[in-house]
């Protein structure tokens, strides 16, 4: 794996335990349920999960997860994330940036638990335009688990998602390795 990315999960690790600890609330919240960077690598336990991946978080829902692509071909460098909708049968799998602070920084408005939608003919365009625009309100289940990510991380939303998306699926998908 990616020792940037390693470096990256590991704190982000830490600061989620800091914020449970103080607020009581889990990130599954805003759907990031972390897998501790200090158990075996897990490859998201469906036959729609590449081969080539280990997941990091999941949504907490439907089986959604994120994963990292293990460097085959490519440059040792890379450490794109791959999300992994297993009930989107005709394309499961989708590289939803490029490493760790740009998966962060793509939810970093409107959380992670709906960014599945990206996977969906139905739900895609309006995903990409909820990403480029909304913020969660105040108040609105897991809002105030966001700040302590933008703090630690210094995120900024994408300015043009689409673009961005297309440019990943562009540079990384031929990287997923099916089972």
């Amino acid at each position: 794996m990616n020792a940037a990315f390693r470096a990256d999960w590991v704190r982000l690790w830490h600061l989620v335990q800091r914020v449970e600890a103080a607020t009581g609330d889990g990130f599954v919240d805003i759907g990031l349920r972390l897998v501790d960077p200090a158990e075996p690598p897990q490859d998201g336990g469906y036959r729609t999960s590449p081969a080539n991946a280990i997941m990091f978080a999941g949504t907490g829902g439907d089986g959604v997860h994120f994963s990292v692509l293990t460097p085959a071909a490519g440059s040792p460098a890379a450490a794109p994330v791959v999300m992994t909708a297993p009930m989107a049968f005709d394309s499961p799998n989708h590289i939803v940036a490029g490493d760790l602070m740009e998966f962060l920084a793509l939810g970093c408005q409107t959380a992670y638990y709906n960014l599945d939608h990206l996977a969906y003919p139905w739900g895609r365009s309006a995903m990409m335009a909820r990403l480029q625009t909304a913020r969660l309100a105040p108040g609105t289940d897991g809002a105030h688990l966001l700040q302590p990510l933008i703090d630690e991380f210094d995120l900024r939303p994408w300015p043009d998602v689409e673009r961005r998306l297309d440019e990943l699926d562009a540079a990384y998908r031929g990287d997923i390795q099916l089972r």
